[in-house]
């Protein structure tokens, strides 16, 4: 009888809302499209221009707009009775000089004005309570699928050795401090040493930057956390196969990832992926202790 009860209040909650996914670049979008799809739901998907490769979402809904059309945004997705917005994918920051909005995008551009001296934190709170304010709810990722997120658990065959687990313990340090200053989310920490830190480019860049060191055997970690105050219901901590394939050419021991707040795209290949590489994959919490 309490399957039966779980079973209908899920089935009523998808008969009571439609998820609007706002797609960026990666992988996200589309593996957030097909949980949803395999849940029973039909998401609809709003692409933007230069960012999401229409190709991927050609077996969903979907409709490419321009970034600063935000007026086409809000009405598509209420002329497509989308009751929840979510946004996946990272999208690059535009040249606000040379955008042509429309008449809602000129207002979200005088929203985002005031919220650029607060950094990419405050950037997307600035775009979600505009949202917000316009009817729809903000849903996160992590909200629309448990079975993406990673707990306090390892993933494949590879554990951390005692000088991994020191590493992990001074990345989640150096993590936070920058993530104070809004200005990543990862560090490749190498016995005790900060090898690289995230910036602008991101954690595939910041894996591609680090395979430029070279030493003979595999070591480092690399560290990813959320940032202190980050919306997670615009923007959560992600890996994929690509971050496993990046940190091996970067000759990395591990990936360490912050427990309940990271999401993982497909974890069987990301899993087959290190085991063949021979690389750890560990979710721990902010506090974590060698």
């Amino acid at each position: 009888m309490k399957n039966q009860n779980v079973d209908s209040a899920k089935q009523t909650k998808i008969q009571t809302r439609r998820i609007g996914i706002i797609a960026g670049r990666g992988n996200l979008p589309i593996a957030l499209a097909r949980s949803l799809r395999a849940d029973g739901e039909t998401p609809f998907l709003l692409l933007i221009e230069g960012e999401a490769d229409p190709d991927h979402y050609l077996d969903f809904p979907h409709k490419v707009i321009r970034i600063a059309k935000i007026g086409q945004f809000l009405k598509t997705l209420a002329a497509e009775k989308c009751t929840h917005i979510t946004l996946a994918g990272p999208v690059n920051r535009p040249d606000f000089k040379k955008l042509v909005p429309d008449f809602e995008g000129i207002k979200l551009l005088a929203k985002i004005s005031g919220a650029l001296s607060k950094g990419d934190d405050g950037l997307m709170t600035a775009i979600t309570t505009f949202i917000k304010d316009k009817g729809f709810d903000i849903i996160g990722a992590h909200e629309i699928t448990g079975s993406m997120s990673i707990g306090k658990e390892q993933l494949g065959n590879s554990s951390p050795s005692e000088q991994d687990r020191q590493d992990i313990k001074e990345g989640i340090r150096i993590v936070k401090a920058i993530g104070e200053l809004d200005i990543g989310q990862a560090a490749i920490i190498r016995d005790g040493y900060v090898l690289a830190v995230e910036a602008a480019e991101g954690t595939d860049g910041l894996l591609q930057r680090a395979n430029s060191f070279s030493w003979s055997k595999p070591a480092g970690v690399l560290v990813k956390l959320s940032k202190p105050g980050q919306d997670l219901q615009a923007d959560m901590p992600t890996i994929g196969p690509e971050t496993v394939t990046e940190a091996i050419n970067a000759n990395l021991r591990g990936i360490a990832v912050e427990a309940g707040l990271t999401l993982v795209l497909d974890k069987t290949e990301v899993t087959r992926r290190a085991d063949e590489g021979g690389i750890f994959i560990v979710g721990v919490s902010d506090s974590f202790t060698p």
